[in-house]
This record gives structure tokens, C-alpha cells and sequence, in this order.
């Protein structure tokens, strides 16, 4: 009797459980445009493969200069900005290029974080291509599922990536939270905290035609 008292009971919690919530991104696409230039807008040469999904995504060597837009001051999420990295970080690393690109993932008085490498906004799962960590664009099902782990010299260290943590995070007035497409090959909030707009140089509006 006590021992089915038990499994009624937990079928009950189950059933008050609440689903996860998630939200989207409806508005940005993967795929990248090709922009003819005006006459205002800013023409950029890129190399890093920090934002790489795949397909040497944003390098210009790969595909052309990028196109960004000085003009465009409403950042909404999923827009990729052209901006001054913080000298601090450049401190602990030369290499780090002056200018950089990242995408604005969190926006002013939201809280983010991330759990198991999803992003959650608002305790809301980011559901959209770039909020979880990926490998050139690869989850990390699709990845094991076809790396050759005899190459990986540290296995358990790409498992431990793709299970990124970081604490929440609110997004202060004056300031955005970004991340590079590819966390393993970039500098974003995750390591700087969050960037004030006015480093920010411009938007990126695709591969100049």
C-alpha cells in the first residue's frame, strides 16, 4: 500500500512539473547576405574564425569584405556588431585583433546565462542556431557522431566545452551581451563581461558584392 501511496504521489509531481519555456529568434537567418556597399557604409576586412559555423563564415579572405553599417544604432538580438574589444583583454593577449566582431545575445535588463551550453535568456532557453556551443556549426551530438577521436588530444576537454557554464548575468543600461558563433575559437561576454554600445562600431550587414 505505502510503496503504491509512493508511486502515486510521484506521478503527481511529475505532472506538476513545469514544461521548460523557450524563445526564439524568428527574425535572423544563418545564412549571410550579400550587400551592395553605400556609400556611408564601412568596408571590413576579417580573419578570425570566430565566427565560423561551418562555412569560414564572416572571413573575408573566404568570401569578400564585410559590409557594416556605422549608421544602424538599434541593435536588436541575433544582429553581428563591429566593435572596439576592451583593452583588457588585448592585455592578456597581443594577438587579439583591435576590432572585432561578435553577435548581441542579450539585450538591456535581461538576464543571461548558460547551463550545459545552452543559452538562456530570462531563464528562457535560447532555442535558435546560435544559442547553444557548437564546432564550426556542429552540436555536440553532430560532432562525436562523426570526429575521430583517435585525433582529439584532449577528448575530455571538447566534452567539457560543450558543456560551457556561466553564471547569470544582467544586462546593464548602455550595454549588450555578445558571443562569437564558435565559443571554442573567440573572445566574447563570456570571458570580458558586457560591452558598452558606444565601442560599438557599426552592424554587420553581410559580404560586400
Amino acid at each position: 500500500m505505502i510503496k503504491l501511496l509512493l508511486i502515486v504521489f510521484g506521478l503527481m509531481l511529475v505532472g506538476c512539473t513545469p514544461e521548460l519555456k523557450t524563445m526564439t529568434d524568428d527574425n535572423t537567418s544563418p545564412e549571410i547576405n550579400f550587400v551592395t556597399p553605400e556609400e556611408h557604409h564601412m568596408l571590413v576586412e576579417w580573419g578570425s574564425d570566430a565566427m565560423d559555423r561551418g562555412n569560414h563564415d564572416y572571413v573575408s579572405i573566404a568570401h569578400s569584405e564585410l559590409v557594416v553599417d556605422p549608421k544602424d544604432d538599434k541593435l536588436e538580438r541575433g544582429d553581428v556588431v563591429y566593435y572596439k574589444m576592451l583593452e583588457s583583454e588585448i592585455k592578456k593577449n597581443p594577438r587579439i585583433p583591435e576590432k572585432y566582431l561578435g553577435r548581441v545575445v542579450g539585450l538591456r535588463g535581461e538576464t543571461v546565462m548558460i547551463r550545459y551550453g545552452h543559452v538562456y535568456i530570462n531563464h528562457e532557453r535560447l532555442d535558435t542556431f546560435y544559442g547553444e556551443a557548437t564546432k564550426t556549426g556542429a552540436t555536440e551530438e553532430e560532432y562525436f557522431e562523426h570526429a575521430d577521436l583517435s585525433r582529439i588530444e584532449d577528448v575530455d576537454g571538447v566534452k567539457k566545452y560543450f558543456k560551457t557554464e556561466m553564471n547569470p548575468v544582467q544586462v546593464e543600461e548602455g550595454t549588450v551581451f555578445v558571443l562569437v558563433d564558435h565559443w571554442w575559437r573567440g573572445t566574447d561576454s563570456k570571458d570580458f563581461g558586457l560591452l558598452p554600445v558606444e565601442r560599438i562600431q557599426g552592424t554587420v550587414l553581410g559580404y560586400s558584392k
